[in-house]
């Protein structure tokens, strides 16, 4: 879940820049990916150097859909080297991330996304790789770290996703009541029928019958 989340928030982000931005749209540009993280350059009347970065960018695209990992680490260290600091950068290490993920190799998944909450100017960057950190923590059962990285001062239209994978933490440790109410503050952050309301909500009646069941269960042993 927490991958279509992700997605749908830059694809959300995508439009609003569009949206704030068209005064700089061009009728030659293509109103893809390429295009609006190209708009920095082009505001600087630099077409040629963010052409060259779309085309970079783009053949990262491809080696992590082709599940190319070798490829995809050569690109983005040209992209590192040539367009350090910019849009295009940040969402390819987020790809390769993603690819790393796939793989199972989480000890470079980590290194991606540390990138880009050390680097990056994009605040829905940085809590998209600290929500995947602490994804892949619970995944090893590390619980304190996960809980540990999802600590920050402002979590942005990301809170119910925050509030929501602590609820997932806070389930595994066995800690039903921290669970439930981490899972009711995600749902008070959201609308029924938003995006993953029912999810979460499910996930919160589970926890529920496990507690009672613990509970039942503790009663019958010291009967």
């Amino acid at each position: 879940m927490d991958d279509n989340l992700t997605d749908q928030q830059q694809a959300e982000l995508i439009k609003n820049w569009l949206k704030e931005n068209s005064k700089f749209l061009m009728g030659g540009l293509v109103l893809g990916i390429s295009g609006f993280f190209g708009i920095q350059f082009f505001q600087q009347n630099k077409l040629k150097e963010a052409e060259m970065a779309s085309q970079l960018y783009s053949k990262i695209e491809f080696a992590v859909k082709q599940q190319r990992l070798t490829q995809a680490q050569t690109y983005l260290q040209e992209m590192d080297t040539d367009f350090a600091n910019t849009p295009y950068q940040d969402q390819g290490h987020l790809f390769v991330a993603k690819l790393f993920m796939d793989s199972v190799d989480y000890e470079n998944a980590i290194l991606q996304l540390e990138f880009l909450i050390d680097n990056s100017t994009e605040e829905s960057l940085k809590h998209i790789a600290r929500i995947r950190i602490a994804r892949i923590k619970l995944q090893q059962n590390l619980y304190d770290e996960a809980l540990q990285i999802l600590e920050t001062e402002s979590m942005g239209s990301f809170e119910a996703k925050y509030e929501e994978i602590k609820g997932d933490i806070f389930a595994k440790k066995g800690e039903y009541p921290e669970a439930q109410a981490a899972y009711l503050k995600a749902l008070d952050l959201l609308l029924p029928g938003q995006f993953d309301y029912e999810y979460i909500q499910m996930k919160f009646k589970d926890i529920q019958s496990d507690d009672l069941k613990d509970t039942k269960d503790s009663k019958d042993g010291n009967a």
